[in-house]
């Protein structure tokens, strides 16, 4: 094996692990919306990781470039999928998205005047 395979199955494994650990993160946590933070991890880590590797393996062709505009998609849209997947947790749980009075959740109010 040489140096350079060794690498890249360093990143592989660096895939594999931040799958694995989001996974379990994701099993450990009591609600839903605590397990919505351990998607980001293989999807930002592990898309990148797995895009690297590709590039070590194959060079910058197209294979490549398919594979870190899948990964660029992935980390812009994470945050916002994992935000609309909350909202809809909550609007399942309680009705509504909005916070109102009595929620069991903290928010803050605007107390300036208008």
């Amino acid at each position: 094996m040489t140096l350079h395979s060794v690498v890249e199955d360093c990143f592989l494994a660096l895939v594999v692990l931040a799958c694995w650990l989001g996974a379990i993160g994701m099993w450990r946590m009591r609600s839903p919306v605590q397990a919505l933070h351990y998607l980001s991890f293989p999807a930002t880590l592990g898309a990148f990781a797995l895009t690297i590797a590709v590039l070590l393996a194959d060079g910058a062709n197209q294979a490549f470039w398919k594979t870190l505009l899948i990964a660029c998609i992935l980390f812009a849209t994470n945050s916002v999928v994992a935000h609309a997947t909350a909202r809809s947790f909550r609007a399942r749980n309680l009705g509504h998205w909005e916070p109102m009075d009595g929620d069991p959740f903290e928010f803050v109010r605007d107390t300036e005047k208008k």
